[in-house]
């Protein structure tokens, strides 16, 4: 009985046609994107480390926003150069021994950054929680020192942990390339030894293969467009194996062709003789990296959302006992009494929820982005290279645009949902001149007519203008500032 094997399909035209359409946008769609986010970052950084703004929260989020500043940085140079100008540039520019050394950086130094920001953004969320479910205790387990050393070990460990398997199952490998009348690549053949000898023992291995099963049909891949198949957000950072073209035919020459020295990033001697390593690397890549981060946030999301609903719970039997109050009248007059403790209590708690909800659309956006991504690293170590190059490869650009877009639009969000990051940021960078147009907030109404019936209104003036005050609508009730905890 004949058999006949092929690589099996996971992935239809549809995939293709995508990244054919989608490709040519992606340079300059992802430049915008890391230029906005750069801004982003960088003033999400000057408003957070603010001395009014210092608390354990915004801590985090400001580790989170250098992080992502990094990334961001990083990325602008790799898409202006592999998608904008690669069109423009000769073979030999566009895979230039000089490339290919920033290639091989960027090969890991954006992805310990982003690994460094996922873990950060899980800490955030367990911070949080414990915020939520164990206020008595979260200065204590929670407190400013302790999270400033969270921070550095997460730094550390993740350059500890992620760098080295990156850095060793890659290598900078050189190529002779024949490119038609055009410029487009005909054949490619590997001139680094390791690679050759490699090629040797796979074609000795295949013909013994074929030898013993003559009917068997083994399907290989066409090479990729540009040949250098990289891209570190969503981990494709080595031409596929099985994109090489080897010279084992004559070809005539053709009139107009010409050959071109290449360098690429590619699978290191140790990666290619060990299969396991390849495997384990996108299984550390999905799971350690991806599944079980998104895995703890989906729970605590989870408790945090529960967490909210129990507030809002409390907060609405506390109006039904507030409202059943008689409130005393004094010459026909509804006089209203002091506020009651529980009330204080109260407006904290709604305070710790708008901050609560904020992060939650934080871990939200965080799971959006990163959950598709381990679930295809992982799907790539179950099925193999059939898998990578019909699928991976082909929406690896898509993965890495929400990437890049989780790490700039925080800014969004904190100007969205927190009235002190607000307020701090229009103290720092709102123009001075705006301010005879723009109304007082009723904070500052009230500190300056109070002020000025008690001897306090020099006091609140000076309070007001004085660089280190949160803002007009934080500020002064009888010459005392409110100092701002969370974001």
């Amino acid at each position: 009985m004949v058999t006949n094997m092929s690589q099996p399909h996971y992935c239809g035209t549809g995939i293709d046609d995508f990244h054919t359409h989608y490709k040519y946008f992606h340079g300059y769609f992802s430049l915008i994107v890391c230029i906005l986010g750069t801004i982003a970052n960088t003033l999400n950084i000057i408003v957070l480390t603010r001395r009014e703004m210092r608390s354990p929260t915004n801590a985090i989020l400001t580790g989170l926003a250098v992080a992502d500043l990094a990334v961001m940085l990083e990325y602008i140079p790799y898409t202006v150069h592999d998608y904008i100008l690669s069109a423009s540039l000769p073979r030999e520019e566009q895979l230039s021994y000089s490339w290919a050394c920033f290639i091989k950086f960027h090969s890991v130094f954006p992805q310990v950054l982003h690994t460094i920001s996922i873990w950060l953004t899980v800490t955030l969320a367990v911070w949080r929680y414990i915020a939520v479910s164990y206020p008595q205790r979260n200065r204590i387990w929670c407190g400013m020192r302790t999270t400033l050393i969270t921070i550095a070990t997460a730094y550390v460990v993740c350059v500890l942990v992620v760098s080295p398997w990156l850095y060793l199952v890659t290598a900078i490998a050189k190529f002779l390339e024949t490119l038609d009348a055009s410029g487009k690549t005909i054949r490619s053949v590997p001139l680094s030894q390791y690679i050759v000898d490699y090629n040797r023992e796979e074609d000795i291995t295949m013909q013994v293969m074929s030898s013993t099963t003559p009917d068997v049909s083994w399907a290989m891949p066409s090479s990729s467009v540009n040949g250098s198949g990289v891209s570190l957000l969503s981990l494709t950072t080595v031409v596929p194996l099985t994109t090489l073209t080897t010279s084992g035919t004559t070809t005539m020459s053709v009139m107009g062709e010409r050959n071109v020295t290449v360098f690429k990033l590619y699978h290191s001697a140790l990666a290619l003789h060990d299969r396991q390593l390849r495997n384990a690397t996108f299984l550390i890549y999905s799971v350690l990296i991806k599944l079980i981060p998104c895995f703890a946030l989906t729970v605590l999301s989870v408790r945090l959302i529960g967490a909210l609903l129990e507030a809002k719970r409390r907060r609405k039997i506390l109006a039904c006992h507030a409202a059943n109050d008689m409130q005393p009248i004094v010459n026909g007059k509804v006089v209203t009494p002091t506020q009651p403790k529980s009330c204080k209590l109260l407006e904290k708690e709604k305070q710790t929820d708008r901050t609560t909800r904020m992060l939650l659309a934080v871990l939200l956006l965080f799971l959006i982005t990163e959950f598709p991504q381990g679930i295809m690293g992982l799907l790539n170590a179950l099925l193999g290279d059939a898998f990578f190059i019909q699928c991976y490869l082909k929406l690896s650009d898509l993965m890495d645009i929400l990437a890049l877009i989780n790490s700039s639009i925080n800014f969004i969000l904190y100007c969205s949902m927190s009235r002190q990051f607000r307020s701090t940021f229009a103290l720092l960078f709102r123009p001075r001149w705006l301010d005879k147009w723009l109304p007082l907030s009723q904070q500052d109404a009230d500190g300056r007519g109070g002020g000025s019936g008690h001897g306090m209104g020099g006091y609140g003036r000076q309070r007001l203008v004085h660089t280190d005050a949160v803002s007009k609508s934080l500020a002064i009730d009888l010459g005392l500032t409110t100092q701002v905890t969370n974001v």
